[in-house]
């Protein structure tokens, strides 16, 4: 066989491709091994987040009220997979907001006549959810926390809340500031 029927047949078979050196284990082209894929999963953190930001976006066919229910449904699940902690506070809004004051709150007030909550995150250069990725994910994305105050603290107070975005990272703030008035 000629080099040059050699390197036709090779190609046809995709022998000349870069597919098979994506096979040999410690190629720097590609993946080392697909043992090691699999257990580096830093890769799907940032492939999931950009396809979220996608799905968040993709949501902008719906009126703005259906929009915002279903990012705040995401939210109160939050919530939910948290309700061992969410229910130990049950009746306890000021021990809530003491706990959380100094590890992602920089300041919280409870104003018991006045019939509301504030919660003051830390400044941040960055949404601290893992599911955002902060150049692609749209702003509406911040109503998620609003569910997921609304399902604590109406847990935790007994009583129906609406929530206000005071300052959000992903809207261009410092940080995320929520107003919650009990209704």
């Amino acid at each position: 066989m000629k080099r040059k029927e050699f390197i036709s047949s090779a190609c046809k078979l995709g022998i000349c491709s870069c597919v098979p050196i994506s096979l040999i284990p410690g190629s720097s082209i590609f993946p080392k091994s697909n043992e090691n894929t699999e257990n580096d999963e830093t890769w799907k953190i940032g492939f999931m987040q950009k396809r979220f930001a996608k799905l968040i976006e993709n949501l902008d066919s719906l009126d703005d009220d259906k929009k915002l229910e279903i990012i705040e449904s995401i939210g109160r699940a939050c919530a939910k997979e948290n309700i061992d902690f969410i229910k130990a506070y049950k009746g306890d809004p000021e021990g809530s907001l003491k706990e959380i004051t100094g590890k992602w709150a920089e300041s919280t007030e409870y104003n018991k006549e006045k019939k509301f909550i504030r919660i003051v995150g830390k400044k941040k250069d960055s949404c601290g959810c893992p599911f955002v990725y902060n150049s692609l994910t749209p702003k509406e994305f911040c109503y998620c926390a609003n569910g997921y105050f609304k399902e604590a603290y109406e847990t935790i107070l007994g009583n129906p809340v609406e929530v206000k975005i005071e300052e959000s990272v992903l809207m261009g703030g410092e940080r995320c500031t929520h107003l919650i008035n009990i209704v």
